[in-house]
């Protein structure tokens, strides 16, 4: 099946190829951060699945087109196109995998999925897909994991694509549970040997999106930060050789954030410029922006400055000597959140006071504290949207940040809010993560857990008891076990395997799978080492010793 390799004078390499060999053992396939969410809906999957089926049934081949990488220095693929058919290809192969009975077979599908953790060798779990920031975690723990789909208690959030992935997992369980135990098998094997790719290989970020461009834009509408740039050029009046070099310029920028961050920075300059965000951006952009600014001042001096910002917001990249590690650290905070809103006023800080470390680490603790707050106590968009236009509109119009009326600051009953919301529960997944994320960093010997580390919040007392469990002796009361599951005291760090095999034990059995030789120990669980009983009780006052611990970090009695 394999054609050889290509040698094009551009270092493109491009040839044929199984999925088995790109989901092979060594080749660690990565989403950049910025690369959108997983978009996929039932009638992709569906045709997808017909598809693979009809080439199981038959014995043919199936072909899916290419998958375009850039190759990275730690011998890692960053995905510039494939992503949404190599995710769902990995949801069909888990569903496979935790509906199989033989055990060699189910490993063979793994295979494909991941290599398993070897505790005892200080090995983690490695992964064959790796999805964006925000997709991953939830990636993880409901698909990748073995047994992962065979779950029904993984929340998802209402400001995410999960409950989108959550919904393919749903019908994917429903058409492939219906097939025979010979018919799945088929189906994998013909997953396995019979789709067939073109692998092509770029040696940076411009050739993938050249390639990615001649893919996939031929024929078809072009990104929304494709528009603007036309009509940019347009309203320039640029000459055709000043019109191309724009045009390249432009590429790099897309090279830097990714289509989909271009797309979602033009968004946020845009309402920068306007308070009205209603209309899609591509549509409105001339009209809130370019009436305002002059298209070559905005392409040859702001847009740089916006893409530079935008950059150090992705990925963490700052410049700022001494305090790069705790401006870094901020920044991951921030993007644990459920929400995006946050980076309106980020982009316009950076854009404005560019340099100065102190005051832009200062500003940018304090707007952690904002949004996760705006996380925890505010449940509307609009409510969100209005703290944050506020406080957007004081750095665009050079206004003090830091005074009593700033909307990074709090009154006392805001505080107390705060403080009693952080004291109940976390119904959604979102929510969870970030505030055990952060819990973590702020406890002694604590650290910043990103959310591409092996990382997944657990519960001590089980979100669903088993009939029989000596949970029910130390937790007899069916209300108090559901008005504390959720809460902050009952959750623990740990990695994704340590997770999959605690799932229900009782807590001393936890307790030594957590601490087993080996294991990779959080401080959020460092403190169950010493701890014999896990009641109701120690339940309520280790949440309010960690909600404690936040408060210090984030107001520490001064009340900025």
């Amino acid at each position: 099946m394999d054609s050889g390799l290509a040698y094009l004078d551009s270092g493109i390499r491009a040839r044929e190829c199984g999925l088995s060999e790109i989901l092979s053992p060594g080749h660690a396939l990565k989403m950049p951060p910025y690369q959108r969410s997983y978009s996929w809906e039932e009638n992709e999957v569906r045709e997808l699945v017909d598809d693979l089926l009809n080439a199981s049934e038959t014995g043919r081949y199936h072909f899916m087109g290419a998958v375009v990488l850039v190759g990275m220095e730690d011998h890692s693929f960053q995905v510039v196109d494939g992503q949404q058919r190599l995710t769902t290809l990995t949801m069909i192969l888990a569903t496979l995998r935790d509906l199989e009975t033989d055990p060699l077979i189910r490993s063979g599908i793994h295979n494909l999925i991941g290599d398993p953790a070897r505790p005892l060798l200080g090995e983690s779990a490695v992964w064959r897909l790796t999805l964006n920031d925000v997709d991953n975690p939830f990636f993880r723990e409901a698909v990748q994991t073995d047994g992962a789909t065979r779950r029904r208690d993984i929340e998802t959030s209402a400001h995410s694509n999960h409950e989108g992935m959550q919904k393919n997992l749903t019908f994917l369980d429903e058409i492939l549970s219906a097939l025979s135990i010979e018919a799945r098998r088929n189906l994998f094997y013909a997953v396995r040997d019979r789709i067939v790719l073109v692998r092509v290989v770029v040696p940076d970020w411009d050739g993938g999106y050249d390639v990615f461009r001649v893919l996939n834009t031929r024929g078809k509408a072009p990104n929304s930060h494709d528009i603007i740039k036309t009509e940019i050029l347009q309203h320039a009046n640029f000459s055709v050789e000043e019109a191309g070099h724009y045009a390249r310029e432009w590429l790099d920028h897309e090279a830097a954030l990714g289509g989909g961050g271009l797309d979602e920075l033009l968004h946020i300059i845009r309402q920068l410029y306007s308070r009205n965000t209603k209309g899609k951006t591509a549509n409105v952009f001339a009209k809130a922006v370019l009436s305002r600014v002059d298209p070559r001042t905005f392409i040859d001096s702001e847009l740089p400055l916006y893409v530079e910002a935008y950059r150090v917001i992705l990925r963490g990249d700052t410049d700022l000597g001494e305090y790069n590690e705790q401006l870094r650290a901020t920044l991951n905070h921030l993007r644990l959140l459920d929400h995006q809103i946050w980076r309106v006023p980020a982009v316009a800080y950076l854009y404005h006071y560019p340099g100065n470390g102190v005051e832009t680490l200062r500003f940018f603790q304090l707007l952690e504290r904002l949004a996760f707050a705006m996380m925890l106590n505010f449940t509307t968009a609009g409510a969100r949207q209005k703290r944050y236009q506020k406080l957007t509109q004081l750095i665009l119009n050079g206004k003090p940040l830091f005074e009593k009326s700033s909307p990074l600051r709090f009154s006392k009953d805001e505080r107390k809010k705060v403080r009693e919301r952080m004291m109940g529960r976390y119904a959604t997944f979102g929510q969870r993560r970030a505030i055990v994320l952060r819990v973590n960093a702020a406890l002694e010997n604590g650290e910043a857990i990103t959310l591409e580390d092996d990382a997944t919040v657990e519960h001590v007392l089980p979100r669903a008891v088993p009939d029989g469990s000596y949970w029910n002796t130390t937790w007899p009361n069916l209300h108090v076990q559901r008005e504390l599951c959720e809460t902050l005291g009952n959750f623990v760090i740990v990695p994704q395997q340590v997770n999959h095999r605690a799932d229900r034990l009782d807590f001393r059995e936890k307790k030594k799978i957590f601490f087993g030789d080996g294991a990779r120990v959080f401080a959020l669980t460092e403190d169950l080492r010493h701890r014999n009983t896990w009641t109701p009780e120690d339940v309520r006052a280790r949440t309010a010793q960690l909600v404690d611990i936040m408060m210090d970090v984030w107001f520490d009695g001064s009340g900025i």
